[in-house]
């Protein structure tokens, strides 16, 4: 799941400037006229500078010398007529002018406040364990799990933050269980490893939503993994990490490389340093990845280590119950920082604690504590700083509930979220490119599948 870039405010950019005129001629010569001016921007504004998350702005630029476009949406815009906007985006708004091969750009940021309340909407159809990604234009990818059958459903559903409506985006070779997903910087998805459900097909395919087809890559993995973790770099490539032993206890020590440019997995020559499975991965500053917690494996526990790109090695690093927390709920916050909310001890009994880090994986420490402990829940950064935590089951009977808590970190408090309108355990929660989250499928307190969504604003 890789919302980093979304969550992180931008500063406006430097005002643009239009190109020197020059001109001139030699004796006799006619007058050579001064170039075109190139496009440039008088200015960019919103009808309000405080806004509602999910509601509707209006903008209006002023501009010369291009054609103008505001992403996201991506949508064209004639200087100086307002334009609206059904639901702002929660990042930047950015206006380029172009003109030729010379562009010229400025972003506004309005500020956005939540309401704290949950909308529910239908899917029309189901979903648990399922596994989602966010791709090109904000579109959230639902990917395998368990859809009502006796194997895992094949279509790749859609959510779009703008409609706020789902749909089929086409269909995988295989259902996948306990796998990944992950967007590539291309809009492609990499579906990896997990238990297939159609024999003889391939442990990774590459699937393009723009078609809605899907491919088989060049290589394949190394190793054939399942609750493992895969985990885009900062250079495009996706680092595939552990994962349960198929038929055994343990987990692998191993990890590889995925090179979307030729669709090459290599394994790596360091091994981890500690086989890990039902663990969790972050994206840290400086292309590193957190690697956190496991389920028991043979020979005890995985404390928590750092993968560095640059240098291609793993380090362990302190962190609080690291060695015994498995099924964590592992998120980026708008400050950059880490967060891990709950997850399953040794003897079942779901974890209290939230877990924090800087954004380079240190001063791994006791963050707060959740007003309820959970495991099989759900968590999701909040573009004003907080996380919204959501679900899952507070005991070991893997029960759903209802409950929603929401962290400040600033204070470390957590207080009383909205309530659910169906107590979920196996679902996700994800931030939207509107600002909004959408709390997604799962299994009900009587383990039935869940066929609604709810969006928190």
């Amino acid at each position: 799941m890789h919302r980093r870039e979304a969550l992180r405010a931008l500063a406006a950019l430097s005002l643009p400037g239009g190109l020197a005129a020059c001109g001139g001629g030699g004796d006799g010569g006619a007058a050579i006229p001064p170039p075109a001016a190139g496009p440039a921007i008088t200015s960019f504004t919103s009808d309000k500078a405080d806004y509602q998350v999910g509601a509707a702005a209006t903008v209006t630029a002023v501009f010369s010398g291009g054609t103008g476009r505001i992403d996201p949406p991506g949508l064209a815009i004639t200087s100086g007529t307002p334009l609206a906007l059904p639901i702002l985006p929660a990042g930047p708004l950015r206006l380029t002018v172009t003109s030729g091969s010379t562009s010229v750009t400025r972003e506004l940021k309005p500020n956005l406040a939540y309401r704290n309340v949950l909308q529910q909407i239908p899917m029309g159809f189901s979903r648990a364990a399922h596994v989602t990604a966010t791709g090109a234009g904000g579109k959230l990818y639902i990917v395998g799990g368990e859809g009502g059958s006796s194997v895992a459903p094949q279509e790749v559903m859609v959510f779009d933050p703008y409609t706020e409506k789902f749909s089929s985006a086409g269909m995988l070779a295989t259902g996948r269980f306990a796998h990944t997903v992950t967007a590539l910087p291309d809009g492609t998805l990499l579906v990896l490893g997990g238990s297939r459900t159609v024999s003889g097909t391939p442990s990774a395919e590459r699937f393009d939503p723009a078609t809605g087809k899907t491919r088989a890559m060049a290589g394949q993995p190394a190793a054939n993994r399942q609750y493992h973790t895969a985990t885009l770099l900062a250079d495009g490539k996706v680092l595939i990490a552990g994962g349960q032993v198929a038929g055994s206890a343990a987990g692998w020590r191993t990890a590889e490389i995925y090179d979307p440019a030729n669709d090459s997995f290599t394994p790596l020559g360091a091994s981890m340093q500690y086989g890990r499975w039902g663990h969790v991965a972050l994206p840290l500053s400086g292309n590193k990845v957190l690697l956190y917690g496991s389920r028991p494996i043979v020979g005890g526990y995985a404390p928590a280590e750092i993968y560095d790109a640059a240098a291609k090695t793993f380090t362990a690093v302190a962190g609080p119950d690291a060695q015994s927390r498995n099924d964590a709920r592992a998120l980026v916050l708008a400050s950059g920082e880490v967060l891990l909310t709950g997850g399953e001890q040794a003897d079942g009994y779901p974890y209290q604690s939230i877990v924090r880090g800087n954004a380079d994986g240190g001063n791994l420490r006791i963050g707060g504590q959740m007003r309820h402990a959970r495991a099989v829940h759900a968590a999701a950064p909040l573009v004003d700083g907080r996380a919204l935590i959501a679900g899952g089951s507070e005991d070991f009977t893997s029960r759903g509930v209802a409950d929603t808590e929401l962290y400040t970190p600033a204070s470390g408090a957590v207080t009383q979220g909205p309530q659910l309108a169906v107590a979920r355990i196996m679902h996700t929660a994800d931030l939207l490119a509107t600002g909004k989250v959408l709390v997604l499928g799962g299994n009900d307190r009587s383990m039935g599948l869940v066929a609604t969504a709810e969006l928190f604003s």
